[in-house]
């Protein structure tokens, strides 16, 4: 339930919001200002998604937006069909319960599109900000990490430095297990340039087995690293378990905490040492606290994960992360810094934090009013 008293599904978004008299989803493309950044599970030199805007009857707008994970199953053209059936219908509630039960179906960034958009109406319709329906007031910004492409050691290493330069005591590196030492080369050379007093975290985006994984955190223990993040492949929760018993650094769990069902088994058999939650990945800010709740009461610390996208996105993660006791630090919410194209507005990193933006609803508003992705819109 919302501090006010309103269920937070999109369902019950819906009947809490004032009338909604047109719902227009338009793609979103987003440009990477390293057309060559890469992961171990993709490369791709943009970032595609969608914005669903929500306008009122008194002219007050809600935005909604997320990218697609394919990686995770979710891509573009299911999304947009999924959140445009919602939007055929969403005008008239009565006529909504069928695209809104696929929607719950489906989950993942389109749910959490819809519900990001519904919340935004509904706070704007009672000029407060987000977070003042989520909660109590926990904090108004946030720790930073960058997070750090796969390149060679050196160039991963003159990255790190200028980020460290810009102000940011947290850095990410991403890891693949494709060529021999690299990897333990990269953290080396990383924990080298930026020096000891900045906390280092490492994803293999589950590139690893169990039993390789567990010698690469011998091995990189003496570099002092905060966390690995998803070092096995998303199903192999045996494989989770094996290494968190046994690995000298934490083990956090992303792409195999993918659901709640997924993120109770990691919990209970107490896979991992932490989890990392991301709005997209759950299905909503509900699904996400849900989730949070879940952990917390099961003694799992919890991050928020990265929210690669528009600021609209990230904005919505940084209110759920303002209202959450005991939120573990940083937040992977600064990605939008090297994507290109972004027509919201209103969200600022200050010296390697982010800070809540002021205001009602989520606190962003699109600066453009042609924020469409080129020759593609509904």
């Amino acid at each position: 339930m919302l501090a006010a008293g309103v269920g937070t599904s999109p369902r019950a978004l819906l009947e809490a919001a004032p009338p909604i008299v047109s719902a227009t989803v338009h793609d979103l493309l987003l440009r990477k200002s390293d057309p060559t950044w890469r992961f171990a599970l993709a490369a791709n030199p943009d970032n595609r998604g969608l914005i669903l805007e929500l306008r009122a009857a008194d002219g007050r707008v809600g935005l909604g937006s997320a990218g697609e994970v394919r990686h995770l199953g979710h891509d573009l053209a299911t999304m947009r069909a999924v959140v445009g059936a919602v939007a055929a219908h969403i005008a008239a509630p009565a006529d909504a319960g069928e695209a809104l039960d696929e929607l719950d179906r489906i989950g993942g960034p389109a749910r959490a599109i819809v519900q990001m958009a519904l919340l935004d109406l509904v706070a704007r319709s009672r000029d407060l900000p987000a977070h003042e329906l989520l909660g109590t007031l926990r904090r108004d910004r946030v720790a930073l990490t960058r997070i750090l492409s796969l390149k060679a050691p050196d160039r991963m290493a003159a990255v790190a430095a200028q980020h460290v330069a810009e102000g940011y005591r947290h850095l990410k590196i991403k890891l693949d297990n494709a060529d021999g030492d690299a990897d333990y080369a990269r953290v080396a050379a990383i924990r080298s340039a930026v020096g000891p007093d900045v906390a280092l975290t490492v994803d293999a985006n589950q590139s690893y087995r169990p039993d390789d994984a567990l010698r690469l955190c011998d091995r990189l223990a003496p570099l002092d690293l905060l966390l690995f993040e998803q070092p096995v492949p998303a199903d192999d929760i045996d494989g989770l378990a094996f290494l968190t018993a046994r690995s000298p650094v934490p083990i956090e769990a992303d792409e195999a905490a993918d659901s709640l069902d997924r993120l109770r088994e990691i919990v209970a058999r107490r896979a991992a040492h932490g989890v990392s939650v991301k709005l997209p990945k759950l299905g909503g800010i509900d699904r996400a606290r849900t989730a949070i709740d879940y952990c917390r009461a099961g003694g799992v610390p919890v991050r928020i994960g990265a929210h690669v996208g528009s600021r609209l996105l990230n904005a919505a993660a940084l209110h759920l992360a303002a209202v959450v006791d005991e939120l573990a630090e940083p937040a992977e919410l600064a990605e939008f810094a090297r994507l290109e194209g972004d027509p919201a507005q209103g969200l600022d990193i200050v010296d390697g934090t982010l800070v809540l933006p002021g205001g009602p609803g989520l606190g962003v508003h699109l600066s453009e009013p042609d924020h469409r992705a080129e020759g593609s819109s509904l």
